[in-house]
């Protein structure tokens, strides 16, 4: 009898013992926000809301049309982040946590995106994948006459793709990390687009907020001239037959890059 209520002890006590260290640690999290910022915007803020009314564009001056570019009217879909690191000649096998509720379709202001803040697990983060649509507006000034703005209508594409404003369907999409940006190919692997539009990483820490900001310009001083060349001598914007000749201050080297700051 006192054996038994022994074995019953120890038996009640391992099983304790074991329930107890087999409870599942709560996992540390942070939060993360994803926005977008156009210093451009503030840099050229009087003529903004003469480029915001500017959907009937007024004729280009000639053959070629001097603006400065001040944004882009356009649709991102979907934001990810991941914790491994998209590189060249790999198959997209990284697990992807999506910032991005639902997949937007609203057309938007570059610096009009702010995504809600999502929770995520604590660790560093090195790759971030964004979808867009196709087809976006350019947004730009008259050099000559700054009152005088042009929404124009481009796709992500060559000058000379087909080109409507009703076209809903999604560019390649952009997948950032340490090694620039990336697209995947016929083959399902990726392929760098370029170098030097990449994100160095970022850390999420346990009851704090990483604040990821994709800036347009990638921190240039000044805004780039967008020569309009009107090939068809309309003097319209008629998007897949005219083109745009860029020409950007010596500290832009990339279109965008990435910010992150920290919050309590």
């Amino acid at each position: 009898m006192k054996n038994t209520f022994f074995i019953s002890v120890v038996l009640g006590a391992a099983f304790l013992f074991f329930s107890c260290n087999n409870e599942e640690t709560p996992e540390k999290t942070g939060t993360i926000e994803f926005k977008c910022i156009n210093p451009f915007a503030d840099m050229l803020a009087p003529s903004m809301v003469a480029v915001r009314a500017a959907f009937e564009n007024p004729p280009l001056t000639g053959d070629t049309t001097a603006t400065h570019m001040l944004s882009m009217r356009w649709v991102i879909g979907d934001v990810w982040v991941a914790q491994g690191e998209v590189k060249a000649g790999e198959t997209d096998n990284l697990e992807w946590i999506r910032l991005t509720t639902t997949t937007n379709r609203e057309m938007k202001l570059f610096e009009e995106y702010t995504f809600a803040p999502q929770t995520v697990p604590v660790g560093d983060y090195q790759s971030v994948k964004i979808t867009f649509r196709n087809i976006f507006y350019r947004h730009v000034r008259l050099i000559t006459d700054p009152e005088v703005a042009y929404e124009l209508l481009e796709t992500m594409g060559s000058w000379t793709d087909p080109c409507n404003a009703a076209d809903t369907s999604w560019a390649a999409t952009n997948y950032f990390s340490t090694g620039g940006n990336h697209i995947l190919n016929d083959q399902g692997r990726f392929v760098l687009a370029s170098e030097g539009e990449k994100i160095s990483g970022l850390s999420i820490l346990e009851n704090k907020k990483a604040i990821v900001s994709w800036r347009l310009g990638a921190g240039a001083s000044a805004p780039c001239i967008n020569y309009l060349i009107d090939e068809n001598g309309n003097r319209q914007w008629d998007c897949g037959v005219d083109r745009v000749e860029d020409e950007c201050p010596a500290d832009m080297e990339y279109m965008w890059d990435f910010v992150v700051e920290y919050e309590d």
